[in-house]
């Protein structure tokens, strides 16, 4: 008699369901599914060099209330204190430091740039295509490899469904998603589809008696790389002053932490299902 599945793998499908809730309600409330940086969307961005650490909430408050839209965000680095303002493409630069002078913040030194939001809109397109088309192939060379469905779609389930918990994960975090962003989505693609696959290739082969033992030592290599390249990812988001490396790092350390219940908890399910099932056809 086959085995059901284990009550555990109610959890990865929680969160997947909730990761979608919150795609689609950004959907609803903004047009978007996710937060669009500005490379992505179009519009001013300002960077303020100032001489300590200052709450952005209040600063932010404020230009809402002048310009109608703003992301205010706090930036540290090597090289001091600063901020980042994302405003509206109409919105006067001089006009914002103005404002940020009348708050009492103390500006050293400034830079702005600005995305027009046709541009915006087909840089955005295009990664999507790429993200898309990067995906597809990877499920059809799965498929070509294990050539069953189960185990293809316990794999291509366990990628896509990172990725959009992580889209939806960012969102609530308010990390806004740039061009560099969807490289670390693509990134994140194949460490998924590797973690998957070291342990695919483990236990896959194994007896119904053998399975938790192969898990085992497919959860000790999976976790070791997990915390290896976390690690990595963390100096990187905690002392690169490149607002891209950050993006990236912030990206890939959320994508590494839910691989685990997609990846471990889903994915083995639906393997020691297909053992267990193989054993008595």
């Amino acid at each position: 008699m086959v085995k059901g599945f284990p009550k555990l793998i109610l959890v990865p499908i929680i969160i997947f369901v909730l990761s979608l809730v919150v795609l689609f309600s950004n959907f609803l409330k903004t047009g978007d599914f996710i937060l669009r940086d500005i490379d992505l969307k179009g519009g001013t961005l300002i960077n303020v060099q100032t001489t300590s650490s200052l709450d952005t909430s209040g600063i932010e408050k404020q230009l809402i209330t002048k310009y109608g839209s703003a992301f205010v965000s706090n930036i540290q680095s090597a090289t001091g204190y600063g901020i980042e303002i994302q405003v509206e493409k109409s919105v006067d630069v001089n006009d914002v430091i103005v404002e940020l002078k009348n708050l009492g913040v103390v500006v050293t030194s400034f830079t702005s740039e600005s995305i027009g939001s046709f541009l915006g809109n087909l840089f955005f397109e295009q990664v999507v295509s790429v993200l898309a088309i990067g995906f597809l192939l990877m499920s059809f060379v799965i498929l070509l490899i294990y050539k069953n469905p189960v185990t293809s779609f316990s794999i291509v389930f366990a990628s896509l469904a990172n990725i959009l918990t992580t889209l939806a994960v960012t969102s609530l975090l308010g990390i806004k998603i740039s061009f560099a962003g969807f490289a670390a989505l693509l990134m994140l693609i194949a460490y998924t589809v590797d973690t998957n696959i070291v342990l695919t290739n483990k236990v896959l082969k194994s007896s119904p008696d053998s399975f938790r033992t192969q898990y085992k030592k497919a959860l000790s290599t999976g976790l070791t790389l997990i915390a290896t390249i976390t690690l990595t990812m963390l100096v990187v988001l905690l002392f690169s002053p490149s607002k891209l490396l950050v993006n990236v790092s912030q990206i890939l350390v959320i994508g590494f932490i839910f691989d685990l219940p997609y990846t471990w908890i889903f994915n083995s399910s639906m393997l020691e299902w297909w053992v267990n099932r193989r054993s008595v056809l």
